[in-house]
């Protein structure tokens, strides 16, 4: 980390020229700041020993305890009482460019056309441009169609594996079909097969993974006030960390903290290689490093950590939600309605989870927490008929024997009659 180079510098003037010599390479990792190069150069292994070091102790997640629209079901309070987590793909993520990995097309084209070539047993010099080699390409599947009418006969080299089989009939079959949309013209055909087969590679790199976000803080007022907790209406979790338990050392070792900056390589020759291949680990860390895990640096308020998983073939939906640490304690939305709240805390109650409010601080713009673990209250309804409108006041007096506080607490709503 940065903080380890420049602590022993004891000239200002030598800090102040360090930072500008690695600025473009500026990153913040768990707050911190940090050379990206530096960071790339440790690999999976030891950035995951690393980032275990600068875990926290607790991860927050925010829930808007709504009802999803599709399913009519309200996955915030499944988290709650299943004390699970939700592995999403990336495509559902606020940020369009989340986990986007920098594959450049043009980059790819030359080299996806250099790998045809070398199946239809031609081993053309690479340092040819790609008009070249595209030319070379399209004169094998011309005379392919001239001679047979199809063009799988060129590839006369044999598939060393069932993956680039099929790969081969795949790109044949979308040539047939782009031919025909295309009036018989070959160059824009195989032009347009090479794009499906890019965007599609996209697509599966983003999908190789399920993840699950964490924030570092229970008071943040830009995760309170966004969709992550309905403007106020949702609530919090807080999961505490058990790094020395067998039961959940999966998803411990599956915890990194995002990287925020400015810089989005291009990885297009690392992960070309894979893509008639499996899934490999040095192909899913390039995907995780240069994608999942990293976000632009205006999202660096986030301080995020991720949960990342491998996606399995055909997993049910169901196995998406995934057992978590437990739950130690739930902070309630400010704005979170009564009949809501009363849910909520009815299942920590049942559940044996502390709760408390989260209210604001009226003389600085922070949050305070406001002690909610009831054990006796005493309700009182004020109604008052103005006009045609119904005034309807719920006060409530808690008192707290643990902290032995009274907490006082209204809600108000206004009908019209």
């Amino acid at each position: 980390m940065i903080i380890d180079e420049i602590k022993d510098f004891k000239d200002f003037g030598k800090v102040i020229s360090y930072l500008s010599q690695i600025a473009p390479f500026l990153c913040m990792i768990n707050m911190m700041p940090a050379n990206i190069n530096e960071i790339e150069k440790m690999g999976c292994q030891e950035y995951s020993l690393q980032t275990r070091k600068i875990m926290p102790k607790k991860l927050y997640k925010y829930f808007p305890n709504t009802i999803e629209e599709k399913t009519k079901a309200n996955y915030s309070i499944q988290a709650l009482r299943d004390n699970t987590v939700y592995m999403q793909t990336p495509n559902n993520f606020d940020d369009v460019y989340d986990s986007d990995i920098n594959i450049d097309f043009e980059k790819y084209q030359k080299l996806r056309l250099i790998e045809y070539c070398s199946r239809c047993g031609i081993e053309v010099d690479k340092t040819l441009s790609m008009q070249e080699i595209g030319n070379i390409f399209l004169n094998v599947i011309y005379t392919s169609f001239k001679n047979f009418n199809d063009s799988r006969n060129a590839f006369i080299q044999k598939p060393d594996s069932e993956i680039k089989q099929l790969s081969n009939e795949l790109f044949c079959t979308r040539l047939e079909i782009n031919l025909r949309e295309n009036n018989n013209d070959l160059g824009i055909a195989i032009g347009k097969t090479i794009f499906d087969e890019f965007n599609e590679f996209n697509d599966r790199l983003k999908n190789t993974f399920r993840v699950t976000c964490f924030a570092t803080t229970p008071y943040s007022q830009l995760m309170w006030g966004g969709a992550y907790a309905d403007c106020h209406r949702g609530f919090c979790l807080e999961y505490e960390i058990l790094p020395n338990e067998e039961k959940y050392q999966e998803i411990y070792q599956n915890l990194y903290p995002m990287i925020y900056c400015k810089i989005r390589p291009d990885i297009t020759e690392r992960l070309i290689k894979i893509q008639d291949e499996r899934m490999n680990k040095d192909a899913l860390w390039n995907i995780y490093f240069h994608g999942a895990l990293r976000k632009s640096i205006d999202w660096a308020f986030q301080n995020e950590w991720r949960l990342l998983l491998p996606m399995e073939k055909n997993q049910e939906a169901s196995k998406y939600c995934m057992p978590f640490f437990p739950i130690t304690k739930v902070y309630l939305g400010n704005r979170m309605p009564p009949i809501k709240r009363k849910e909520i805390i009815d299942i920590c109650n049942e559940k044996n989870i502390p709760y408390i409010g989260v209210k604001r601080k009226s003389n600085v713009l922070k949050w305070k927490i406001v002690l909610l673990n009831v054990k006796s209250a005493l309700s009182i309804k004020i109604i008052c008929i103005n006009k045609n409108r119904l005034h309807l006041m719920r006060c409530s007096l808690f008192y707290n024997k643990e902290y032995k506080n009274v907490i006082f607490n209204c809600s108000y709503l206004e009908l019209n009659l």
